[in-house]
């Protein structure tokens, strides 16, 4: 069997969806070919070339020049009986909430994904709750979960920092503000107590803006990851030292925002976002993890447990949203916590037990671990893939 797994993207979706899990095959009756799209080498309507394979997988769609080369692509997988796979992990439909809703409406982002879904022999995705909405458009859809290797070096919870606080942490990208309105007033509640025994960490920040003339680094005033913080410093109140402060509005990047002078001792930690094969190291300095997630949006609900399982790989427990992909996993009170969106105070509530419960962190991060390694271990996910790879040609 010969397999040709193309990337559109080497950001997490690439890494998550394409990279990383066809880096992990090794079958002596597998050949896989891990290609990216922007390789001005690769020719996918050279016949000599696409002829040798029987699965091309992909994620988002093909940047084809015209209709002439898509034509062509669709002619040659048909004489050759090669099986199409569309990987997908996010939903197609955008809330107008959302920062790219207007180029998205303007592209027809949404009909272009949804031809794609129904072109694909098959189509992957991460969580059963999205494969059901998927199956209303192709119904050969196969739950592929996102999976790790604790082997990876980014990934190996052996090289955690210690520390005698407890640090809360947050990381994702920038379009998470809906979902981080939900910690707002109950991160105005923080006690001396807490404060003197946690530390709350901000991951992924980041002032680059994507502009007709190139990516610049954006005005910190008008940024969306300023807002971001001023959730998590309740408006600057909780950043007592002039001199870190001072430090802060630097906005230097470098060493990631780590500074040895305030690592230990300030309450408030930002960390600026990494590279996507060192990003997990953020949680080498994290003891549980914080994942809200606005409640009566589908592109929440059909987002994939992806923080549930990057929290277990690193023993850490997690308080998270009462919806959708976070319900699959988690075991309220037995590995982590599940707050219901109309009891925003739980945020804080559960934080500070883990803070008046330092062995119950311990504790809840093994059974997440163990949970995760059993159900999402690159090992694990690699063998489910394979055997779908097999069925297809079959």
């Amino acid at each position: 069997m010969n397999i040709l797994a193309l990337s559109i993207d080497l950001d997490g979706v690439g890494y998550y969806r394409i990279l990383n899990p066809h880096s992990y095959i090794m079958n002596k009756d597998i050949n896989v070919e891990i290609r990216i799209m922007n390789d001005p080498t690769l020719n996918i309507t050279d016949e000599n070339f696409i002829k040798n394979f029987n699965i091309i997988i992909y994620n988002k769609d093909i940047p084809f020049r015209n209709k002439e080369i898509v034509d062509k692509f669709y002619y040659l997988v048909k004489k050759y009986d090669i099986k199409i796979v569309f990987d997908i992990d996010d939903y197609w439909i955008l809330n107008p909430t959302h920062l790219n809703y207007n180029i998205w409406k303007k592209t027809k982002a949404g009909e272009k994904t949804e031809k794609l879904i129904k072109n694909a022999d098959y189509v992957t995705t991460t969580t059963q709750l999205f494969a059901n909405r998927i199956k209303e458009v192709n119904e050969n859809v196969t739950v592929l979960e996102n999976s790790l290797s604790p082997k990876e070096y980014q990934w190996n919870h052996e090289n955690k920092i210690k520390s005698d606080k407890i640090r809360f942490m947050w990381g994702g990208g920038i379009s998470h503000m809906p979902d981080l309105k939900l910690l707002k007033n109950s991160f105005k509640l923080f006690d001396k107590n807490f404060m003197n025994k946690s530390q709350l960490y901000l991951c992924g920040f980041d002032l680059r803006v994507r502009t007709e003339h190139g990516i610049i680094k954006g005005d910190p005033k008008t940024n969306q990851w300023t807002f971001f913080e001023h959730i998590f410093t309740n408006n600057g109140k909780w950043i007592k030292d002039n001199n870190y402060r001072n430090f802060l509005n630097e906005y230097k990047d470098n060493n990631y925002g780590i500074s040895e002078k305030f690592r230990y001792d300030q309450f408030y930690q930002r960390r600026w976002t990494k590279p996507i094969l060192t990003y997990g190291t953020m949680y080498q300095e994290a003891d549980v993890v914080i994942a809200p997630l606005k409640n009566n949006m589908l592109f929440n609900y059909y987002k994939s447990q992806l923080k549930v399982i990057e929290a277990g790989i690193y023993k850490l427990p997690i308080i998270a949203s009462n919806y959708g992909p976070y319900t699959i996993d988690i075991e309220d009170g037995v590995d982590g916590f599940l707050i219901d969106e109309n009891k925003p105070e739980l945020w804080y509530e559960k934080m500070k037990w883990f803070v008046d419960n330092p062995s119950a962190v311990i504790d809840m991060g093994e059974k997440l671990h163990e949970k995760v390694i059993n159900r999402y271990s690159m090992k694990k996910v690699t063998e489910k893939r394979l055997d779908f790879y097999k069925k297809i040609i079959k």
